[in-house]
């Protein structure tokens, strides 16, 4: 195999840990929205979906908002009123461009809150608002820190190691969803 520790040296210095950590969130967070959805999909329809763009067991867009909640609300955790608040706006934000995008540019819908209590357009609604904001103060102001705490644990090669190979099984799974969308039953409406 070729050395993918080019790719995502140890880090050196803050900056460089600040952006391991980042990446580190959004694969964490990107994985831990994809359990999310099939384990509600699983409840709700009693089949299992890979929900999403793409095919790999991640679904980028947890892992774009939790970076996002963190770099913008990181130094309100000690405000979770205030973290919700920006939370349930960042996060509504984030699903209402992505669901245009995907829509607007694909012709794709994996998510459609028609019907739902005060939607806009079927990409955003009330509940999903909520949603982001209770999540949002979960992260910003308890898990974050912990998880952070953990992945210091690990030594910086190590770090390297496991980053790399995830960007790399993560640009080829864009590149395939690019080529083929996945799409079908359960997964886009």
């Amino acid at each position: 195999l070729p050395d993918f520790r080019k790719l995502c040296p140890p880090e050196q210095n803050h900056t460089a840990f600040v952006l391991s950590q980042l990446i580190f969130f959004f694969f964490l967070t990107s994985i831990g929205g994809f359990l999310w959805e099939v384990l509600l999909f699983l409840v709700k329809e009693g089949a299992f979906a890979n929900r999403g763009f793409l095919y790999g067991p991640w679904l980028p867009v947890y892992g774009a908002g939790a970076v996002l909640f963190y770099i913008c609300l990181v130094k309100l955790k000690n405000h979770p009123v205030i973290v919700l608040l920006l939370s349930l706006l960042i996060g509504s934000g984030v699903e209402f461009v992505i669901g245009w995008f995907l829509d607007t540019v694909w012709d794709l819908r994996y998510w459609d809150y028609r019907g739902s209590f005060l939607n806009v357009h079927g990409y955003i609604c009330l509940w999903s608002a909520l949603g982001f904001g209770i999540a949002g103060v979960l992260w910003v102001c308890f898990l974050s820190g912990f998880l952070t705490r953990c992945w210091m644990l690990l030594p910086a090669p190590v770090r390297s190691r496991i980053l790399s190979v995830l960007l790399l099984l993560f640009l080829v799974d864009c590149a395939a969803a690019l080529i083929f969308p996945n799409i079908g039953k359960y997964i886009t409406f």
